[in-house]
């Protein structure tokens, strides 16, 4: 599991890092950032099925500007309980595509964003585990008048591999900051 965790963030790493390169270089000559946080509500699809809120915080997310239509995002969430001689943590690591076909720079309008992820648990005393994951968000970004903020909604789909596989849907509000 750990050399999982480790590879996937490797490969995230480089990815930023090259992306951030390319947006350095961009014709536009823009450097903007987007962060953001997100909170969703998922519903599992297969059997038992489970709803998760995680309101007003699930994920934080950095969206790199590579091309006027095209934004890197990783995504990443944690969560940790400690209580009782117990611990346990839960985790989520994502990179995800933006697709903007407005092409704007604080993405005014639709988008599609296909992502790979991979999520784990760990329990002291009692093990942990981890799965991959993919799927596809179709959302849409309103920025507010100073253009330096946004709201992001999103419905998404994923399909997670392993222990029999399992489908979710889930919708995602969030708000955005750029940094220019």
């Amino acid at each position: 599991m750990m050399k999982g965790i480790l590879f996937f963030s490797a490969v995230a790493f480089c990815v930023v890092a090259s992306s951030a390169e390319a947006q350095r270089s961009s014709r536009r000559g823009s450097s903007a950032i987007e962060l953001g946080i997100d909170g969703g509500v998922i519903f599992g699809l297969d059997d038992p099925k489970v709803s998760i809120v995680s309101l007003p915080i699930q994920d934080f997310r950095i969206g790199f500007l590579v091309a006027p239509q095209w934004e890197m995002e990783p995504r990443f969430s944690l969560t940790s309980i400690h209580g009782g001689g117990i611990s346990a943590s839960d985790y989520s690591l994502e990179l995800g595509v933006l697709y903007q076909p407005a092409g704007d720079r604080v993405g005014k309008g639709l988008y599609g964003r296909p992502f790979l992820g991979v999520s784990g648990t760990s329990v002291s005393g009692g093990g942990s585990d981890s799965n991959g994951y993919a799927g596809f968000g179709l959302g849409v970004k309103l920025p507010f008048n100073d253009r330096r903020l946004a709201t992001r909604m999103e419905a998404a789909y994923s399909h997670t591999f392993g222990d029999g596989g399992a489908n979710a849907i889930g919708v995602l509000i969030g708000l955005s900051f750029f940094t220019r």
